[in-house]
């Protein structure tokens, strides 16, 4: 699934959802004491399955991975990713950030994603969507807190009420049980934001 993740990065990329050393995601299996995530400030489109970083679910400490990862350092993100996985309600969790154009200019517009998505019947067919996150500093514990809060994130299950939630000014985190279903609930409502965009009607 490593490499699933490395294509879904190249696609992010080739899609302007991202720019070169931007994004970062997570992978967890429920019954292993270890999750994956991204290393900070690699070419994302040109990442390898081998550059992961492994760290300790539960204390986030570095396991040797690779001989490619051990000179690397986990994303800046790592307290939303480690946050998201210390405990999970599935038997794989996937973490995906990323920064579409269309639902950061949204927030940026003063757009709250959420009473937007109840406008679009057929997201809210396959996704579910948070309030926003308001402007908050990156790579930073009150970031990932406030995703926990609008997540409804369990500390005891791991589960969320929700898929999606963005960060104003900043981007979108999406958590799915695969690489691909986590990238099309953001695709998806990237598509609304340009709609809704392009219309002026907001």
């Amino acid at each position: 699934m490593l490499e699933t993740i490395c294509e879904v990065m190249r696609h992010s990329y080739d899609r302007g959802m991202i720019s070169t050393r931007d994004g970062n995601v997570s992978l967890r299996h429920a019954d292993r004491d270890h999750f994956y995530v991204t290393p900070s400030g690699v070419r994302k489109q040109v990442m390898q399955y081998d550059m992961f970083k492994k760290l300790n679910a539960k204390t986030g400490e570095d396991i040797h991975f690779t001989d490619a990862a051990s000179g690397l350092k986990p994303t800046g993100e790592l307290p939303l990713h480690h946050g998201l996985q210390r405990v999970i309600p599935t038997e794989v969790r996937v973490v995906l950030h990323t920064h579409p154009t269309y639902i950061v200019a949204a927030m940026h517009a003063g757009i709250e994603l959420q009473e937007l998505a109840n406008l679009f019947p057929e997201l809210g067919r396959y996704s579910t969507v948070a309030k926003n996150v308001p402007d908050v500093p990156p790579i930073s514990q009150e970031l990932a807190d406030h995703c926990f809060e609008n997540l409804k994130l369990s500390r005891s299950t791991g589960e969320t009420e929700f898929d999606l939630v963005g960060i104003k000014g900043h981007g979108i985190v999406a958590i799915d049980e695969t690489p691909w279903r986590a990238f099309e609930h953001i695709e998806r409502l990237d598509h609304i934001c340009k709609i809704v965009l392009t219309s002026g009607n907001y």
